[in-house]
């Protein structure tokens, strides 16, 4: 009985705070420093009033909540794109073109919908997190995007069992890590060595894993 007393509480506490924070976000309340600086608990002040001494003093005596730094990155998230019309396009391709079998490098977005129309299997999305090593398969599939060398893609790629790279060619990527597409290296996947294009269109490219 006193386990299922501390769940509801904890329940209730969680439910709480994420009704405060949507409350906040969408109703801003002016919130005075003082009083920021007086709530917070005693191991915490000294980084408080770092942050108010870097604010100009015309700031400083009320602040509104939510900060400006998170509007902008929540609005950031929410106007994303977490796949494209050319990305829903080529899981025609796909389902036509490879085999039940096959499984593809993909950010956790592309996983899904490739999934959710095709069948086939990602090296995360889904249930990957119930998988053996899930942070492993997040962390060498963010690599395979990330590096520039072409070898140490394919040499990852093929550790991963994949036989096809999904690659994105404009939207930010979720592998785990947020992952713009300027820092996605996208011409190692050009290097008839290690991999061949065998589809794009002006949303996606998708290259066999030789």
């Amino acid at each position: 009985m006193n386990g299922e007393t501390s769940r509801g509480k904890a329940a209730a506490v969680l439910a709480l705070f994420a009704f405060i924070l949507l409350l906040t976000y969408f109703w801003p309340v002016p919130l005075y420093a003082t009083d920021l600086r007086n709530l917070t608990p005693d191991p915490f002040r000294a980084d408080v009033d770092r942050y108010l001494e870097k604010l100009p003093p015309e700031e400083r005596a009320a602040l509104l909540l939510p900060p400006p730094e998170i509007v902008r990155a929540t609005n950031a998230t929410l106007n994303d794109l977490v796949i494209t019309h050319g990305e829903l396009n080529a899981t025609a391709w796909i389902k036509e073109n490879t085999l039940d079998s096959d499984r593809f490098v993909a950010d956790i977005f592309g996983a899904e919908l490739i999934m959710g129309m095709t069948t086939r299997v990602s090296t995360e999305g889904g249930d990957w997190a119930n998988a053996p090593d899930p942070i492993q398969k997040m962390t060498d599939t963010n690599e395979i995007f990330t590096t520039k060398d072409p070898a140490r893609a394919y040499q990852l790629a093929k550790g991963l069992n994949a036989t096809y790279a999904f690659v994105p060619q404009h939207r930010r990527l979720n592998t785990g890590w947020w992952v713009s597409p300027s820092e996605v290296s996208k011409e190692k996947f050009e290097d008839g060595r290690y991999f061949q294009k065998v589809y794009s269109n002006e949303d996606v490219a998708i290259y066999k894993i030789l």
